[in-house]
């Protein structure tokens, strides 16, 4: 089941970490005294814009990322992001013809912008803080996340409780013996067979020998304590109730999460990088993976494979069924991933990252040349095809072979 809320939410929180990316890089070149010219969400033909002081701002039909351009970026061009410039606006500026009849190449145009305020003539150590604001913003938000994860909502701490997670069903679909008795997930249990329990523990000692007699539960729900009586199946001398316990959690000290969550952090930013490594491997494992098999009688779940890419319909599906099944901490955790796998993957050298022209900022310092950006032009090109292919891709994965929902 997946919520609407959830989705709606996520992409809610999508949209913001787009805004805060481009975000990032306005405010460190308004910093840095830069002409920043333009700001919008998405790309291709313009939705609604206005203008402010010197920027325009607004909204492009493609809500696919955003952009924001700074005056200089680029020498020969005056707008140096060709996935936004209007084609038709580039009439007219090819070079002229030589004596001989052959197309020179195109000059630089001149730029109004006073030489100071350009991009590419700051220092550049303002100009790396500029290209990496995007990718920072989000690792700042994946920390303010962890951090409000552990101080509000909770961690689990690997041990299991008497609370139900979700109940089972038994090996060939038939109803469990907790489902039978009516109990539901988020009923706790508080007595087996006049035993109180308080621990998992417990409760497993207290339904030793107990298989194939009828017993009494008693639990507790919304506050109220009840009791059904069930027949627990008998599984080698044990009784079998049929359900996944819940996790016990952890809040942590609103100081004392300030480094757990940069380790957290750390900790799945190293996780994330050595996924990138194994992209190509885990999105075989995602073409040729195996039917999902069905729940057993001990309740385990489908897994995602290791370093299996999902698509963004997979991810903000998975969103949706956390909030439905009141996993706050999993939908939160999906949102700190996605900031994390957004910053690190921007940081790639390759155009038009922000990461690829980082590349250049740093060629630039020990080669003293500065790159000629009208041949990164058809490089870039052909990585954005590449990686539209690659959407598009997931997103047929997603829809055609969806990953099992693994949080359980």
């Amino acid at each position: 089941m997946t919520s609407l809320l959830g989705i709606t939410l996520f992409v809610l929180a999508l949209m913001l970490a787009i805004f805060l990316h481009e975000g990032g890089h306005f405010a460190t070149a308004k910093l840095f005294g830069m002409k920043v010219e333009r700001f919008f969400l998405g790309f291709g033909p313009t939705v609604w814009s206005f203008r402010r002081g010197e920027t325009e701002y607004g909204i492009k039909a493609l809500p696919l990322g955003g952009f924001c351009k700074i005056a200089g970026m680029s020498p020969y061009e005056s707008d140096a992001n060709f996935l936004e410039e209007d084609r038709s606006s580039r009439r007219g500026r090819g070079g002229e013809p030589d004596g001989g009849g052959v197309a020179a190449p195109p000059r630089p145009e001149p730029d109004p912008t006073p030489p100071e305020r350009q991009f590419r003539n700051k220092p550049a150590w303002q100009r790396s803080v500029v290209l990496a604001a995007g990718s920072i913003t989000h690792f700042l938000v994946a920390i303010l996340l962890t951090w409000i994860v552990l101080v509000a909502i909770g961690i689990g701490t690997g041990q299991a409780t008497t609370t139900i997670e979700r109940t089972v069903s038994l090996d060939g679909g038939a109803p469990s013996p907790a489902q039978i008795g009516g109990l539901q997930s988020g009923d706790q249990i508080v007595a087996i067979a006049g035993n109180e329990v308080a621990t998992f523990e417990e409760l497993r000692e207290a339904l030793k020998l107990q298989g194939g007699k009828e017993i009494t539960v008693e639990y507790v729900r919304d506050g109220e304590q009840r009791s059904t009586t069930v027949t627990p199946v008998d599984q080698g001398g044990r009784g079998f109730l049929g359900f996944a316990p819940g996790e016990e959690t952890r809040r942590v000290g609103v100081l004392a999460a300030i480094p757990e969550s940069g380790k957290l952090f750390w900790d799945t930013t190293v996780a994330t990088v050595k996924g990138l490594g194994g992209f190509v491997t885990g999105l075989a494992d995602r073409v040729n993976a195996p039917e999902p098999s069905a729940a057993g009688g001990a309740g385990g779940g489908g897994q995602v494979g290791d370093g299996g890419p999902i698509g963004i319909v997979g991810i903000t599906r998975l969103a949706g069924q956390a909030v439905a099944n009141n996993q706050w901490a999993i939908f939160v955790a999906i949102l700190i991933q996605l900031n994390i796998v957004v910053g690190v993957f921007n940081l790639l050298p390759l155009p038009p990252m922000d990461g690829g022209y980082l590349a250049f900022v740093l060629w630039q310092v020990v080669t003293r040349r500065e790159v000629d950006l009208r041949k990164v032009v058809p490089v870039a090109a052909l990585i954005v095809g590449l990686l539209v292919m690659l959407t598009v891709g997931l997103v047929w994965l997603d829809i055609t072979n969806p990953v099992p929902y693994p949080f359980r």
